[in-house]
């Protein structure tokens, strides 16, 4: 199969498939926060998806019993923390007036008595000071005996003992056992006071919990925080996350969203570009946006943001990067909605009147590139040619080329019926340095590299069979050994097109084979490959 060379329009655009949705979403969500075992709850209604609602509509019910359950044993503690300040608060009023009590009244009343006492006992001491000294006058003149005297003089002795005593009762009420007395209801008061303040922190604690169950009770009843039409925001899910439905019975956990509000006056479209073209990929790139369920529509859109990091990969599907972009619609019409699925054609690059060749008809060879041009019907010349961008079907040729002529659709095929300049040992088999250079069958000269394998020939390595089989496994749909480009488009290997040698648009097992076995850099040259995009109309090119 030959292509004629033509002048036409290149156009460069990395085109993925996305979903719309709203730039200005008002995502309602569960704030029913769990408690102990509660971190669930299930619907018990919700309002019918595309409903149009205003601010305070209820849009969904949660199962509120648990809470309802929790907060009655609640009032329980409640009370007890209640009656536990009460006491609390009782204990310290007494203790302060057993203080008051004390100071005011018993040592006073004491300190009183006391005084009484030394008063009595200075006049019991005067009286017998005066008998003593009369008694000593008489016994002068003989009238009182000296045993007499004697008593008269022991009755003065304890007065004087009984007066010390007293003096030493009032000054130990004043200095020790009124100071000892008050430090013990100081110490009352402040061990009152302290359980006070406890059972105060026991009754808030105990009633910010009714509180919070009140508040969760209330959160179960979830209402429309602005006016739009429900969106369900259902997840569909796969071996690594659990799916998710909104519809009565469906588990909600905390922070989760349930529904969506979209403002349809501002949609994007969310797009996951692959790993090989993400560098293409800048903000404020132009793009035009086609929609399934609209044929002929065409939108145009401006890329606003492109992540620095990938998706989170599933370990059960294709191991492909992939980096989230979104692109905004320029002018919504009305009847777009979200979750509608768009194909985005991001404009990387363009250039008019150009000479253009199918990327598949370009070989590497060594480190240049040739073309296979039939000059005859048997006469077929090499020709290194100078290459400009290109894109998944189309590459520039920017020298080599001349409009009219006819280039090899499979290039490979030719490389035994023409001559290939030599190459330098060090061009050959770069990737195998360290291994020895690897030789070609019998018969080639060292300097050129070997033909492709038939789909048949034993000798092809492990590594290359076994990385088919990989490619095969993963995105062999329908297990007919065949990889058509819906398959391929379907879960992402669109840059395995290239391998298609005879453009029958199917890529068979051989074709895979020959291209890992003669192109073992296909991912890290622009020709090796067609680039991991859906095919699409480039210019005038045929």
């Amino acid at each position: 199969m030959f292509h004629q060379v033509a002048v036409g329009d290149f156009v460069h655009d990395v085109v993925e498939k996305g979903e719309v949705e709203s730039a200005r979403n008002v995502d309602v969500m569960s704030v029913v926060r769990g408690y102990r075992d509660l971190n669930n709850f299930e619907i018990l209604w919700v309002i019918e998806e595309g409903k149009m609602v205003e601010p305070g509509d209820v849009l969904v019910r949660l199962d509120s019993s648990a809470l309802e359950e929790e907060a009655k044993l609640q009032r329980l503690d409640l009370s007890g923390s209640v009656a536990g300040l009460s006491k609390a608060q009782n204990e310290l009023e007494a203790a302060q007036i057993a203080m008051t009590e004390y100071v005011d009244g018993l040592f006073v009343q004491e300190k009183k008595e006391l005084e009484a006492e030394i008063k009595f006992a200075e006049e019991t001491l005067r009286r017998a000071e005066e008998y003593y000294a009369y008694s000593s006058r008489l016994a002068a003149k003989g009238f009182v005996t000296s045993l007499q005297l004697e008593g008269d003089k022991f009755a003065v002795d304890k007065a004087k003992i009984e007066l010390e005593n007293a003096k030493l009762k009032l000054s130990v009420l004043i200095e020790q056992t009124k100071h000892k007395k008050i430090k013990e209801l100081e110490s009352a008061i402040g061990v009152a006071k302290a359980d006070l303040e406890s059972a105060k922190e026991r009754n808030s604690i105990e009633q910010k919990r009714l509180d919070f169950f009140l508040e969760q009770i209330k959160n179960c009843t979830i209402t429309a925080p602005a006016s739009g039409q429900v969106v369900y925001a259902n997840e569909r899910g796969n071996r690594e996350a659990s799916e998710f439905i909104v519809e009565p019975g469906t588990s909600v956990r905390e922070r989760q969203t349930i529904i969506r509000l979209p403002d349809y006056s501002a949609m994007q479209v969310h797009v996951l570009i692959n790993e090989s073209r993400v560098a293409m990929v800048d903000a404020g790139m132009k793009a035009t946006i086609t929609l399934d369920a609209f044929d002929g529509l065409k939108l145009a859109g401006t890329v606003t943001k492109v992540n620095e990091y990938p998706e989170p990969i599933s370990r059960f599907g294709a191991q492909i990067k992939r980096y989230a972009a979104v692109v905004t619609i320029d002018g919504t019409p009305r009847q777009i909605k979200p979750g509608l699925t768009a194909n985005v054609a991001i404009h990387v690059d363009s250039k008019d009147d150009v000479l253009m060749v199918p990327v598949q008809s370009v070989m590497p060879y060594g480190d240049e590139y040739y073309c296979m041009i039939r000059k005859s019907a048997e006469d077929i010349e090499p020709r290194k040619v100078d290459l400009g961008p290109s894109n998944n079907r189309f590459v520039v040729v920017n020298s080599g080329l001349e409009a009219g002529e006819y280039v090899s659709m499979s290039p490979r095929r030719l490389l035994d019926s023409v001559e290939m300049p030599e190459l330098p040992p060090e061009q050959i088999n770069p990737k195998r340095k360290e291994g020895g250079e690897r030789k070609g069958p019998p018969g080639r000269s060292p300097g050129k590299p070997s033909p492709e394998k038939s789909p048949g020939e034993a000798n092809q390595s492990g590594g290359e069979t076994q990385l088919v089989d990989r490619v095969l496994k993963n995105f062999d749909a329908n297990n007919d050994g065949v990889l058509s480009a819906d398959e391929l488009a379907a879960n992402g290997g669109e840059k395995y097109t290239s391998a298609d040698q005879d453009g029958d648009g199917q890529v068979q097992r051989h074709e895979l084979i020959a291209a890992t076995n003669s192109e073992e850099a296909l991912e890290e040259d622009p020709v090796r490959i067609a680039e991991d995009q859906s095919p699409q109309a480039v210019g005038g090119a045929q």
